[in-house]
């Protein structure tokens, strides 16, 4: 787990507006565009599942889709300095949300291994170094993620991890079907076991 307690700092401090907000009540809308001031965070569960997993593999080249306002990005980049270094690319959209999790980034003293990538990740991904370690796919929509996949899919390393929080269907469709080059499964978290991520192995 992360115990650099600046680190542990701006995610504590980040989480604590999270909680603040009254999802019951949240407006949702299709356009990323919307929710400039919004994160929808990993679970810290999760950004600590996503630490071990970049860490315990030494993950160096990795990728990141969406950044948002940097809650995964931290966990990574941590992850990525703490195994010897590397770099974290990272998409996002927005660039309102971008220069926030660049702010937030480098408060926890990560910046200097962070990318980031704003724009269409669709495009912006497609120059992304071969031999990704490990890629996040955390997106707006489903289908996209399932698009962002196959960019990154030429620069997957054999052994490389792609973890999809969102459980997205095509997504998981696409990792489990037959010939397609990965071994999946379903990620568990909580008391009461409930799925939290589909975590792919590239072949």
């Amino acid at each position: 787990m992360i115990t650099d307690p600046r680190v542990l700092a701006v995610l504590d401090e980040l989480y604590e507006r999270e909680r603040h907000i009254d999802w019951a009540d949240y407006a949702w809308h299709p356009d990323p565009h919307r929710h400039t001031e919004t994160g929808f965070s990993l679970s810290p569960e999760q950004g600590d599942q996503l630490y071990l997993l970049a860490r315990h593999g030494r993950a160096s080249n990795v990728v990141e889709f969406a950044t948002s306002l940097g809650f995964a990005t931290i966990y990574l980049a941590a992850a990525v300095r703490d195994a010897g270094g590397g770099t974290v690319r990272t998409a996002e959209l927005v660039p309102e949300k971008a220069e926030r999790a660049r702010a937030n980034v480098e408060r926890a003293g990560l910046g200097e291994y962070v990318e980031f990538l704003v724009g269409d990740a669709r495009q912006t991904l497609t120059g992304v170094p071969d031999g990704v370690d490990l890629a996040l796919i955390d997106g707006w929509a489903p289908d996209v993620s399932l698009e962002v996949l196959r960019v990154l899919e030429p620069r997957l390393r054999s052994g490389a991890l792609v973890y999809n929080e969102n459980l997205d269907e095509s997504f998981i469709d696409h990792v489990r079907g037959e010939g397609n080059g990965y071994r999946s499964l379903t990620l568990l978290s909580g008391s009461e076991y409930k799925p939290k991520g589909e975590l792919a192995l590239r072949l």
